[in-house]
């Protein structure tokens, strides 16, 4: 693949900016904190770098310190919390990438920054295999407790920013407040996880779960601890939905498949198929759910080039096809220019909702 040389340009430091080595991270480099090779030159305001890249990179990438005392500070929002990661498509040479800083993450962590999505009206905690597991709830003011349920995996991304892993939500309460507006009310049980991520979505042995995977597990107690639990306090769901991105979208699809008639519908966002070489299309060779509706979305800039991109698109095309003889009903959608993370998952989600809620039968 041919490279051409990028010119990184950070326009002005935030003030304050300590003394230290300004370097580029992303996922060209798995987010490594090593500016070997990588690292800025400042100037009288800002800071520069040329680097060589493959013609047809898509890049995420953020700016880190290294500072004098040996400890790394990554970019951050301007009340000291995540920012989402700068987007870039490499495609000419002598091409130019702005990164315009807004601040440094800090002690703040966020606190003080506007709110852009809707939190939770209500949290709890249940008793989980593994633990305390947070619940995080949200529903529709002045409706009734039987409504349809939205279980979300990652449920640390989809409320507001604060809590969130790059510092933009799914801002589920928001979509889901328009969708009640339009008579669609709905309630969301939002499951927050933490570094164990991999284990718990991941159903299959695989490094990044060292070969222990949990996602039965985790699938075990949604079944038989959690929706047991939400029906207690609420009443019986009119029907119920299964969502998640990423290896989110994996658990969701394994679930279904797994536990047929369990969830009606299933949400899977960008799916994270590839762990174990693939091993979900096999396992899923025999199994079905005629009863089940499900979306499969995906972006067209989800992969590290072009070329990895629309290979991915192709791959989502060529799930759907296999899951079609084997559930009620498929819908592919592709979004153009998405990327995957939370703020292409926030633009999806309300299309996503309005074709479950307006489609499926009570208490599927």
């Amino acid at each position: 693949m041919t490279a051409t040389a990028v010119r990184f340009v950070i326009p002005e430091l935030p003030p304050g900016t300590p003394a230290g080595t300004l370097f580029l991270t992303g996922d060209h480099r798995g987010w490594s904190s090593d500016p070997q090779g990588w690292a800025f030159q400042r100037e009288t305001q800002g800071a520069v770098l040329i680097a060589d890249l493959p013609v047809g990179s898509l890049l995420g990438v953020k700016v880190r310190l290294l500072g004098t005392d040996g400890c790394v500070t990554e970019e951050g929002d301007a009340w000291g919390g995540r920012a989402p990661a700068h987007k870039a498509v490499i495609h000419a040479d002598r091409q130019m990438v702005t990164l315009s800083l807004a601040g440094w993450q800090d002690d703040r962590q966020g606190r003080g920054r506007p709110p852009r999505s809707s939190p939770p009206r209500a949290e709890f905690a249940l008793a989980a295999p593994w633990g305390e597991q947070l619940v995080r709830l949200w529903w529709p003011e002045g409706t009734p407790d039987e409504l349809p349920l939205l279980i979300l995996h990652d449920g640390q991304n989809v409320f507001d920013e604060g809590p969130t892993f790059a510092g933009s939500s799914w801002d589920a309460g928001g979509a889901a407040s328009m969708l009640a507006g339009e008579g669609h009310p709905f309630r969301i049980a939002a499951l927050p996880v933490n570094d164990e991520r991999s284990r718990r979505y991941v159903p299959f042995p695989f490094e990044m779960n060292a070969f222990n995977p949990g996602a039965d597990e985790y699938l075990d107690w949604l079944r038989d601890g959690l929706k047991p639990e939400l029906e207690r306090r609420f009443g019986p769901p009119t029907h119920t939905a299964l969502a998640g991105s990423s290896f989110g979208g994996l658990i969701t699809l394994y679930a279904g498949l797994r536990d047929p008639g369990e969830y009606g519908t299933w949400g899977v966002f960008s799916p994270a198929i590839w762990p174990a070489d693939f091993e979900l299309l096999r396992w899923m060779a025999r199994r079905t759910d005629p009863k089940a509706r499900v979306w499969v979305d995906m972006g067209d800039h989800e992969g590290r080039t072009a070329q990895e991109a629309a290979e991915t698109v192709q791959l989502t095309y060529e799930l759907a096809e296999t899951l079609r003889p084997k559930v009620q009903e498929v819908q592919v959608t592709i979004g153009e220019g998405h990327w995957h993370d939370e703020e292409a998952w926030r633009a999806r989600l309300p299309a996503f909702l309005r074709w479950w809620l307006t489609s499926a039968s009570p208490r599927q």
